[in-house]
């Protein structure tokens, strides 16, 4: 139950993420910066150690998106959590695949674990339907990334109309209008605007990662986006000591 955006820049790239739960679930605690066995990152994190979305210092981010299983789910046996800490050590795309298929993932419920490479300008997609795994590359472009609770299906219908529709505007990929689409409630508040409101659950944060020239920046808003805009409750900056080598 999620939105992810990606955005490339000349230098970088620019991301945005709601998280979308129950409102029965505890809130969770905002970025950090921490060290890895190798390498500084920040993410904001449950109680249990667990995460989402993570960044380290060399620009490499992971997204993880829940996939709704329909009338035939299954029993969670292990959180997803734990996936994205165990990445954050990696300075390069076939280190990550290869500590990611070093996972046992048996035991939790499917997702998209979505990576971004900025050295290689590789975006990667790792998808568990609970028994399977399947990895999938896209290109170095704009991308949106839907789920939902109710249906994933019409999330992606909803939510990609409103998003086809915004990138009409003149601040189209600015900061300013990526924070706006992720506040959104086009075209009505409820299950499936990109800003959730469900009696049940909703958007419960955002969090907003950029790398430009080396830095990296991850911003956080603990709440329903429609009522930051701009306001974050945290912010960590990361600077590489050394500049990231181009991909070859």
């Amino acid at each position: 139950m999620c939105t992810l955006t990606f955005i490339p820049k000349p230098q970088g790239y620019l991301l945005g993420m709601n998280r979308d739960e129950r409102l029965t679930r505890e809130l969770a605690l905002v970025p950090v910066p921490i060290t890895t066995s190798t390498l500084p990152a920040v993410y904001p994190r449950e109680s249990s150690g667990g995460t989402w979305i993570g960044s380290n210092v060399t620009g490499i981010t992971f997204a993880l998106l829940n996939q709704n299983q329909g009338p035939q789910s299954k029993v969670k046996e292990r959180s997803r959590g734990e996936i994205i800490p165990a990445l954050l050590a990696s300075s390069r795309f076939p280190e990550a695949m290869r500590r990611f298929q070093r996972l046992d993932l048996r035991g939790m419920l499917p997702f998209v674990l979505v990576g971004i490479f900025p050295a290689e300008q590789i975006i990667s997609q790792c998808q568990w339907d609970g028994n399977e795994l399947r990895f999938l590359r896209a290109g170095w472009d704009v991308h949106h990334w839907f789920s939902s609770g109710v249906s994933d299906e019409m999330a992606r219908k909803v939510r990609g109309s409103t998003c086809y529709e915004a990138w009409r505007r003149r601040d189209a990929g600015s900061a300013e209008w990526l924070r706006g689409i992720h506040a959104s409630h086009s075209p009505v508040r409820g299950s499936f605007s990109i800003c959730v409101h469900r009696p049940d659950a909703a958007t419960v944060s955002y969090t907003e990662a950029a790398f430009t020239g080396g830095d990296l920046s991850m911003r956080y808003h603990a709440g329903h986006p429609c009522q930051a805009l701009g306001r974050f409750d945290a912010e960590v900056n990361l600077q590489s000591p050394l500049p990231i080598a181009a991909a070859s």
